[in-house]
């Protein structure tokens, strides 16, 4: 079976730890390139029902991280999601 790994990271400009975040996702993303990665700011106030704190770490739909994760857990988990999909 094979599939897309998606992490989403939710962020919002007001948010002062949403800074760290991007420079997670920057430095994660280049060693995943066969993950499909979506920063997305709610500065709108418009979130997604299952969202409702930022930032929010989504990966394959289901919430990994309210606030941001220690960078080796998010790499297991990603490569976890990665090795399951082209099994």
């Amino acid at each position: 079976m094979r599939g897309m790994v998606k992490l989403q990271v939710y962020i919002n400009e007001d948010c002062w730890t949403c800074d760290e975040s991007r420079r997670i996702v920057a430095e994660i993303a280049p060693q995943f390139p066969e993950v499909k990665v979506e920063l997305l700011d709610l500065s709108s106030g418009e979130y997604p029902d299952n969202i409702f704190a930022v930032p929010t770490f989504v990966l394959n739909g289901r919430i990994i991280s309210l606030g941001n994760p220690y960078r080796d857990v998010l790499r297991q988990r990603i490569q976890e999601s990665v090795d399951n999909c082209t099994m």
